[in-house]
This record gives C-alpha cells, structure tokens and sequence, in this order.
C-alpha cells in the first residue's frame, strides 16, 4: 500500500475516490452485461449463416464441376474473361456502447450480364447464380463475424477493467481508509490523554500555589502586621484574607 498522510482532507479525498471506483465498476458491469447479450443475440444467426455459406459453396463447387464436365474447359475459360455486373454495397457503422459494430448493405443485383442468354448454356447461368448467391452470403456474413470479433474484444477488456477495480482499487481504497481512520482515532485517544494530564497538572500547580500562599501568609502574620510602602498597618486585612484563603 502506497504511504499516504492520515489526514481527515486525505479521508474525504479516498472516500470520494472508492464511490467513484464503485460506481464505475457498477457501470462496467452493466456494459459487459449488455455485450454479452448482443454476443449471444448475433452468435446464433451467424452459425446459421456460415452454415448456409458452406452449403452454397458446395453447392457452387458442384455446379461448376457439372459445367465443367458438360461444356468443356476452353468454353469455361472464355465466359472467364466476360465481365459481370459485381454487387454493389454500401457499409455502415452503429454505436453499441462506444463501440463501432460494422454493417454491410447489398444492393439488390441487376439482371445484366456480360453475355446474351442464346450465347450460353443453363448450366453456367446456373454455375454463375450459384457463385453469385454465395458472394452475397458472404457479404452478409462478413460485417457479422467481425462484429462478433469486435465485441469479443470489447467484452474482455471490460472484464478487465471491472476485475482490476473489484480485486485492486477498490480493496486498497478501503484499505487506506481503514489507515487514516485508525491513525485519526489514534491520534484523537493521544490527544485526550495529554488534555487530561494537563488538566491533572494545572490541578497540583493551583492546589500548591494556594498552599505556598497561606504559608507565606502565616508567616506575615507571626512577624507581625503587614507593612507596605505608603499603606497603615492593618493586621484586621490581614485576618479577612486568611479567612477568605480558608
């Protein structure tokens, strides 16, 4: 534990500290909680999707054997070289929590192609929709893989965050509270005794300057009456300040 000065300003200074680290481990908290449900709300559907995205590819794979088988190589090679209309798509961001989670929009595709119906067959028309569908599932599943990785990391470093402040800060911060208000208490014990030996001292100093006074004053008496400068001798005070000191 770092040194710290018990001081009762310092007191108020770590007990503001240990309701704001509480506070914020309340909050993270929240915020993991909140993660996690949308990590789960996305993790179902991107295993349905990734599952759909093998089928399609398989799929695709089997079509494009079929043509291969059916029209050739060189007439596979030559529609190759024929541009197609590529998908379009726009990508967007949403905040979740301060954190930046990617979408993609596909726009919907176009019904052109870059070659005539009567200069092909079906089954590259079919082999060309088949790897054209699996394009776009993967375009959809992009954006959702990577905000699942987004929000895996986010989830972590929140977890962090809250067990470094539940197991470190928050435990020291009472820790040091715990010092100051037993070094304030400490200190308070100490300077009730000192008041109390003082007081027992200033108590013996009044009752023996009192003695010493009527002793002095016993003594004046058996000399004989008080004689000051400029004043008569007046032995009746004398007597009225013994009775008074009695």
């Amino acid at each position: 534990m770092e040194t710290i000065n018990p001081t009762r300003m310092n007191l108020l200074l770590k007990r503001e500290e240990l309701k704001d680290a509480s506070t914020g481990a309340d909050l993270l908290r929240n915020k993991r909680d909140v993660l996690l449900a949308e990590f789960f709300s996305t993790l179902k559907p991107l295993m349905a999707l990734s599952e759909a995205l093998d089928n399609q590819a398989s799929q695709a794979c089997q079509s494009l054997a079929f043509s291969w088988g059916i029209e050739g190589r060189e007439k596979l090679l030559s529609y190759s070289f024929i541009k197609s209309k590529a998908p379009t798509f726009e990508i967007k961001y949403k905040n979740l929590l301060g954190l930046k989670v990617p979408s993609i929009v596909v726009e919907p595709k176009g019904s052109q192609k870059g070659f005539a119906r009567i200069d092909t067959s079906l089954v590259i028309e079919e082999t060309e929709d088949n790897f054209q569908d699996f394009l776009n599932l993967a375009l959809k599943i992009l954006p959702e893989e990577l905000k699942l990785k987004r929000l895996g990391t986010e989830i972590k470093s929140t977890t962090r965050k809250v067990n470094s402040l539940e197991k470190f800060a928050v435990p020291q911060l009472y820790a040091q509270i715990k010092f100051i208000q037993e070094a304030l208490e400490e200190r308070e014990r100490e300077d009730i005794f000192r008041l109390k030996i003082f007081s027992k001292r200033a108590v013996t100093s009044s009752s023996d300057i009192f003695i010493a006074y009527r002793k002095n004053a016993a003594k004046d008496l058996a000399l004989g009456p008080m004689r000051l400068p400029g004043i008569s001798p007046s032995p009746l005070g004398v007597s009225t300040l013994l009775q008074f000191l009695q």
